[in-house]
């Protein structure tokens, strides 16, 4: 099947639960807890459509990367409320979604280690994707949801995980389709030396060199080692934290473009034409050319202009593109892509 390339004109990406509220219009949302693999209990939203006379496919929704909460928020920097509008913009059109907290952080932060010692193994990428793995079975085993019709959706470094998931999960399990937003389609070294690059432009071009050799450097070791060096320049010690050696590691080892390839499913490609972290002619370019060489391609890429990494609009250059609501348009193109992906023969 050939690949839709579409854009949008106009568009300026045992367990518990608490009280439920509808916040939006047509939407219910369910305060729930499930377990992961290694015993962190994870405190997330259930999202489903008001008034289900059937039961109806769902989404698991994964937040990009560091301190990033269910909501898509990094409090009190940055504030997009991503996957909450997407959550319930979804749920209006009849579509069920999880999303959660990660491990040790926000409702989660009960759970954080109190030896630093343990952080290494508590906040290694496979407890990630273990946790992923955790709340895409807990929506599988809800009485709202069709199990045969759950599938997995990725904001940036959780597009990495979605695609990394979805090629563990045996057949049985497999999710129906894959919802890739802002994500990688490089190997992570050159996604960080891009952004660092960028980042560095107001230096002179001998300390620009000598500063990515370190990351270089750094990378290498951790590549090799699984650790992180002790001696780490100070700009680049909150990228790399003491503990973060197994996640990066891991992460390094990751072809998503190759790992897009061998997803045997639909998938739909989300990317804005002005996103500074993830690069659309890059990134998007090389995850669409990995799915149009499967053997059975059935996958969509969206591309959104004047839009950001967080999916949206953005007014000029010096816009973060963090605030305001996600274009009704993009949520309507995103539920009906995956609808049609789920009709019952």
């Amino acid at each position: 099947m050939p690949v839709k390339r579409l854009r949008l004109a106009g568009l300026l990406l045992v367990l518990g639960f608490g009280i439920a509220d509808a916040r939006a219009e047509g939407v219910v949302n369910q305060q729930i807890s499930f377990t992961s693999n290694d015993g962190a209990v994870l405190a997330g939203t259930l999202t489903l459509p008001g008034g289900m006379v059937e039961k109806v496919p769902a989404l698991v929704l994964l937040q990009g990367s560091g301190p990033t909460d269910r909501d898509g928020n990094q409090p009190p920097v940055m504030r997009t409320d991503l996957l909450r509008q997407l959550a319930e913009g979804l749920a209006q059109k009849g579509i069920a979604t999880l999303r959660y907290d990660k491990r040790g952080m926000h409702a989660n932060a009960a759970g954080l280690p109190v030896d630093p010692k343990d952080y290494a193994d508590y906040f290694a990428w496979q407890r990630f994707v273990d946790d992923a793995y955790a709340a895409y079975a807990f929506l599988r085993s809800q009485s709202s949801v069709d199990l045969n019709k759950v599938g997995l959706a990725g904001h940036s470094e959780g597009g990495m995980i979605t695609l990394d998931l979805a090629h563990r999960l045996q057949e049985r399990e497999k999710p129906v389709a894959l919802v890739l937003l802002a994500t990688a389609g490089r190997p992570l070294d050159a996604i960080v030396r891009e952004q660092l690059e960028r980042q560095l432009g107001a230096l002179k071009p001998p300390q620009k060199r000598a500063f990515l050799a370190e990351n270089d450097r750094v990378v290498q070791a951790i590549r090799d080692t699984g650790k992180v060096p002790e001696k780490l320049p100070q700009a680049l010690n909150g990228l790399y934290p003491v503990y973060s050696g197994p996640f990066w590691q891991a992460q390094l080892r990751l072809d998503p473009a190759e790992l897009a390839r061998r997803y045997a499913g639909p998938v739909l490609l989300v990317q804005g034409d002005a996103d500074i972290q993830i690069s659309a002619e890059r990134d998007a370019v090389a995850l669409d050319r990995a799915l149009q060489a499967r053997s059975s391609d059935d996958h969509t890429l969206i591309l959104l202009p004047r839009t950001s990494h967080n999916l949206k609009s953005m007014q000029d250059a010096k816009d973060p593109g963090y605030a305001g609501e996600i274009d009704p348009a993009l949520t309507e193109r995103i539920a009906v892509w995956l609808l049609s992906k789920t009709v019952t023969p």
